[in-house]
């Protein structure tokens, strides 16, 4: 048998991004302490720039831990790289497909300020156009990076994912009533003194947020906000935290090195006027993104600009109605904070995992599962309600939920069904 040796063509689907988009992403996702510093460096390297740092010094804004935070379990360590960092690090040493690697990259960029994941895998799917059984694989695979827990729902599974001790796994089924009643916890378990305490303590050194201790965790000290929302009369607006401004030198050096008769000379000249071009368009575009999302924000969340609750969002949501996709707006607010009247907070601590409608707006999954709480409170112990009849008040309130939905998160809150509530 010969070998053979043929031509033929090919045709394949592939995202070419050219450099000008790369820088332009790249610059979108650095919060303005490390734009700054990106800057400063190309600036130097290239004649045909310079920066004008503002005069006035930063005022570092204290951030505030947010209410109900106060967990038992609370990690204090401090470390000066941000989560993304660190996970893309370590993604950029695993061998992956480039498939894969790519839906990682996005998966990352939409963790939220726990390092939960905070969007839909569907919605993941949909925006990448890659089937839902990839993205749930790469989700396993983000799972499997450190810190341990990242890439989780919730803080009962980052805890879960850190041991595999059963009395501990069982402490974590029962996370809120822990806080409120370690006691009752210790006797539905049915556990001694000593192997509650030692089941505790275990408990205590494991971390219910992966994002605690990184650079654009919640619990961080100091950050200068990205976005800045000012009240105007009786409305607000919306502005980018502007502490440098970069711009073309004299044209004369670049005119002088396009006469010049060495072709090297003029080729150099020409490649760093394109990087300045390219650096100023894509600062430019910045600025532009930011505050769209930020007016995007405003009209959203009036309700908290004026002394309410804060509405949760969903990325997706501000992705459409801003014209972008989803992962460009999770890449802008990723490690970003915006500054507004009513104090410093990260762009994240808007966005949701699961947003439900109701007469008074959207609501949160967090926020459903509290008013679940409620109604079963102030229920008639005698005649307790079953799951069915709480769908229905609820959607009295237009919020609409399935019996399915509503027992999950009865479950979730620890509270027994209407049978085993009459018993009691």
């Amino acid at each position: 048998m010969r070998n053979r040796i043929s031509q033929g063509l090919r045709l394949t689907n592939r995202l070419i991004l050219s450099n000008k988009v790369l820088l332009s992403l790249h610059l979108l996702e650095q919060n303005i302490t490390n734009l700054e510093d990106e800057v400063i460096k190309v600036v130097e390297e290239n004649p045909f720039l310079e920066i004008d740092i503002h005069p006035f010094p930063k005022a570092p804004k204290r951030i505030k831990k947010a209410e109900g935070t106060d967990d038992i379990m609370e990690n204090t360590g401090v470390r000066i790289v941000t989560l993304r960092d660190y996970l893309l690090d370590q993604l950029h040493v695993m061998d992956l497909k480039e498939d894969f690697e790519h839906i990682l990259e996005a998966l990352i960029d939409l963790l939220d300020i726990h390092g939960f994941l905070t969007v839909e895998i569907k919605d993941i799917s949909k925006d990448l156009k890659v089937p839902v059984k990839k993205v749930k694989a790469a989700v396993e695979i983000l799972k499997a990076m450190d810190p341990p827990g990242v890439g989780s729902m919730n803080a009962k599974e980052a805890l879960k994912l850190q041991t595999d001790e059963p009395l501990v796994r069982s402490l974590i089924d029962y996370l809120e009533e822990l806080k409120s009643n370690p006691h009752l916890v210790m006797k539905k378990l049915k556990l001694s003194q000593s192997e509650f305490d030692e089941a505790f303590e275990k408990l205590k050194t494991l971390n219910p947020y992966p994002a605690n201790g990184f650079a654009d965790s919640e619990y961080t000290g100091y950050v200068e906000p990205d976005i800045l929302v000012l009240k105007s009369g009786n409305g607000y607006v919306v502005t980018t935290n502007e502490t440098f401004d970069v711009k073309f030198t004299s044209t004369n050096l670049y005119e002088k090195l396009l006469e010049s008769e060495n072709e090297s000379d003029r080729k150099f000249a020409k490649l760093l006027n394109d990087r300045a071009n390219s650096l100023i368009e894509a600062l430019n575009r910045r600025k532009e993104t930011l505050i769209e999302i930020g007016r995007a924000l405003v009209k959203h969340e009036i309700e908290f600009l004026n002394g309410g609750k804060i509405v949760p969002l969903k990325i997706a949501e501000i992705a459409r109605e801003i014209d972008l996709s989803l992962s460009t707006v999770a890449r802008a607010v990723s490690t970003k904070y915006i500054r507004t009247p009513r104090g410093v907070h990260s762009l994240k601590a808007f966005f949701s995992r699961a947003v439900y409608s109701s007469n008074n707006g959207n609501v949160s999954r967090e926020w459903v599962k509290e008013r679940i709480k409620t109604i079963i409170s102030s229920e008639d112990k005698a005649k307790p309600l079953s799951d069915n009849q709480i769908v229905d008040i609820l959607r009295k309130e237009g919020i609409k939920l399935s019996r399915r939905v509503v027992t999950k998160y009865r479950e979730e809150l620890m509270i027994p069904s209407s049978k085993r509530r009459r018993a009691c």
